[in-house]
């Protein structure tokens, strides 16, 4: 994580055409002194130091994003020497943009290690501005310039309200949180995952967000055993800045819970939706919201559910359609329903189906799946007229609704529960 770069350089620029690209070769001294470490918890003694590491790469770009050089760290420490060319045309008052980040820039994947987040999240910059462009070297408003982390690093610890839990997967879902960054700057929305290479309780996650109110973080996390936990926490994260958490998981879902409540029934995460009946945050056999899980013929399509998890009927999958509003979207680059529900969201992905009675014409039984992506198709347990049909709930960007659908064909199955009194 770099911080303070103090530099001189010289070029040398055999063409004097004011249009042509001048090329510098510079060399920056770069130093952070225990002055720029980062507070890891605000007001306390625990501190992230930023140092260099050999080959660290700080890459320069103009204001419209243009990339005009790369300087490379000889040396590791918290003080090093930064070489490489800048080669282009600079105007009067034009701000260039020096840029430090590692080598993916994806906050998805991670380890739950500051040195994950060192190798594979961090993500600085700063600036200076240009005031003579005709000098060689160029001269800028000062000699020296600060990059600021452009993320926060939080070190959560994730509890049962008591005791520690010792997490190996988890997942993150806020709105305005970054998921990657593209090499031009662009950036992706999405929820941010990670999986522990030895199970912790103590998780430091690097979180990027664009919104800067307050929002609402659902943590949905598989402990060492492979029990789900799930928690909310309200937070206002600042990027720069860095933070210790306690997040309480795991609260049990029962008929007193408000609608809108994410925790935990019969094992799954889930979502009220009324007084009686939970929805599980995603597919039988998925892994997360997004994933589309297994596709079961009407027969077997109860097969994959244990602990009182059922199929819902259609009235129940129309009544969910009714009651809440929900609209076409992509979430994490896959298209889906989502319903908003109280101050949280369900995700129904487009998984499509497979054909296996052929009335597509394009796939034969289990050999490959129909109209992935562009529409959903949903079992309920409710047969329909002729016998080798029953209700489905369907969508897609412009249809959303129960239709009969062949026994044979192979859907996708979102579990209900029934909540009890407690």
């Amino acid at each position: 994580m770099l911080t303070m770069l103090a530099f001189t350089a010289c070029s040398s620029d055999n063409d004097e055409r004011a249009d042509a690209p001048r090329f510098y070769n510079v060399t920056l001294t770069a130093s952070m002194g225990d002055a720029e470490t980062r507070a890891l918890s605000e007001g306390t003694g625990n501190v992230i130091t930023a140092t260099f590491a050999a080959g660290d790469k700080v890459k320069v770009l103009k204001s419209d994003g243009t990339e005009v050089g790369e300087l490379t760290a000889n040396t590791a420490g918290a003080s090093t020497t930064l070489d490489g060319t800048i080669s282009g045309t600079f105007s009067v008052n034009e701000v260039l943009t020096f840029r430090y980040r590692s080598a993916t820039a994806n906050y998805d994947g991670q380890v739950g290690t500051l040195a994950g987040i060192a190798d594979n999240q961090d993500y600085a910059e700063g600036t200076l501005k240009v005031i003579d462009p005709n000098t060689n070297p160029l001269t800028f408003e000062s000699n020296s310039v600060t990059l600021t982390a452009k993320q926060s690093i939080t070190k959560f610890t994730f509890t049962d309200g008591t005791n520690a839990i010792n997490v190996k997967d988890f997942r993150i879902i806020a709105a305005g949180l970054v998921q990657s960054i593209a090499t031009n700057g662009a950036e992706t929305l999405g929820t941010v995952t990670g999986t522990l290479t030895a199970a912790s309780s103590d998780v430091y996650v690097a979180l990027r967000n664009n919104s800067g109110d307050k929002k609402t973080y659902t943590f949905i996390v598989k402990d060492n055993a492979g029990n789900w936990h799930v928690g909310t926490k309200n937070a206002k994260l600042t990027n720069g800045k860095n933070y210790t958490a306690t997040v309480a998981l795991n609260s049990t879902l029962t008929s007193s819970s408000a609608v809108g409540t994410i925790g935990v029934v019969g094992g799954l995460p889930a979502i009220v939706i009324s007084n009686t009946t939970a929805v599980a945050l995603m597919n039988a056999g998925a892994i997360w919201p997004e994933d589309y899980g297994e596709y079961y013929t009407f027969e077997n399509r109860a097969s994959g559910l244990t602990n009182s998890w059922y199929v819902p009927t259609q009235a129940e999958l129309t009544s969910l359609k009714n009651t809440y509003s929900n609209e076409w979207t992509t979430q994490n680059g896959v298209n889906g329903r989502t319903f908003t529900i109280g101050s949280n969201s369900l995700f129904l992905p487009a998984a499509g189906f497979i054909d296996n009675d052929n009335d597509e014409g394009q796939q034969t039984a289990y050999s490959g799946k129909v109209l992935v992506s562009t529409f959903g198709y949903y079992w309920s347990q409710t047969e329909a007229t002729p016998s080798s049909m029953a209700y489905s709930y369907q969508f897609s960007a412009s249809i959303n609704d129960t239709y009969s659908e062949y026994k044979v064909n192979a859907l996708t199955v979102r579990p209900f529960h029934t909540l009890s009194a407690q």
